[in-house]
């Protein structure tokens, strides 16, 4: 019974976030159009209420995991978590997690043409504002919200009553569902899971960010490119090589042991 209530004590919690940052974002849209009377709001202005509805989500949820989690900024725990040799692995990880992924998306693409034409609608949606204010949005607004919101508020809930990897599954489910479409949602299901372990192994939300930020930048920079069939299979094994070299390596470090 304990294990339950813990469940939906945090779904509420991460459901209530979720709405926060629509509510917040639909207040700043009517007081810009109250104060400037311009109903047509077009997409770069758009991207920046978006933008400025994340900033001060972002604070929120902030003062909401600090009051109520841990392990976020603790400057000790900071110093030995981003060493040089710790950097370099959360570059490895971030960066073959997404061209493994975005690779494998790739291949099976031809399989799955009506998912897939939904996904590059929503893929689309995102990048008509003005390149700079999507760059800013997706490699950190996007992955310090998310990880305040799943990580920090949800996963955090979670763990103070369920074993790592039962936390970890549901935080992951949550994330996929958040996303609102198969592709996004399965690909963002298989990134929480590297992320929920990521924070549990580091004990510091920086670090989840700072993995998050990489997996989001590379991403940004794969959708400028042309892929040609030998492209994505150099991705696929460049990627998987770092990935799991990464995290065979994060797994042996001994200063970044947190509760294990």
């Amino acid at each position: 019974m304990k294990r339950a209530l813990i469940i939906i004590q945090g779904l509420l919690m991460a459901i209530a976030a979720f709405f926060m940052v629509s509510l917040i974002y639909i207040i700043i849209t009517n007081i810009f159009v109250l104060i400037t009377g311009v109903e047509d709001i077009s997409s770069e202005i758009d991207g920046c209420l978006e933008a400025m509805a994340v900033m001060v989500s972002i604070i929120i949820f902030y003062l909401w995991y600090k009051k109520y989690m841990d392990g976020m900024i603790e400057p000790d725990k900071i110093k030995s978590t981003f060493t040089l040799k710790n950097i370099g692995i959360f570059l490895a990880l971030g960066v073959g997690c997404q061209l493994f992924f975005e690779s494998v998306l790739s291949l099976i693409r031809p399989l799955l043409k009506t998912l897939f034409d939904y996904y590059d609608e929503v893929i689309s949606s995102i990048f008509d504002a003005d390149i700079i204010i999507v760059a800013v949005y997706v490699i950190i607004l996007a992955p310090i919200l998310e990880e305040l919101m799943l990580r920090g508020i949800l996963f955090g809930k979670l763990r103070q009553g369920l074993p790592f990897i039962t936390a970890n599954l549901i935080q992951a489910v949550v994330f996929g569902l958040y996303h609102w479409n198969v592709i996004q949602g399965i690909y963002a299901f298989a990134m929480g899971l590297l992320l929920g372990y990521v924070y549990e192994r580091t004990g510091t939300l920086l670090a989840a960010i700072f993995v998050h930020m990489i997996i989001n930048g590379s991403g940004f920079l794969i959708l400028r490119l042309k892929l040609s069939w030998l492209n994505i299979w150099m991705m696929l094994i460049i990627g998987g090589v770092l990935l799991l070299g990464a995290i065979y390596l994060f797994s042996r470090t001994n200063e970044l042991k947190n509760k294990e």
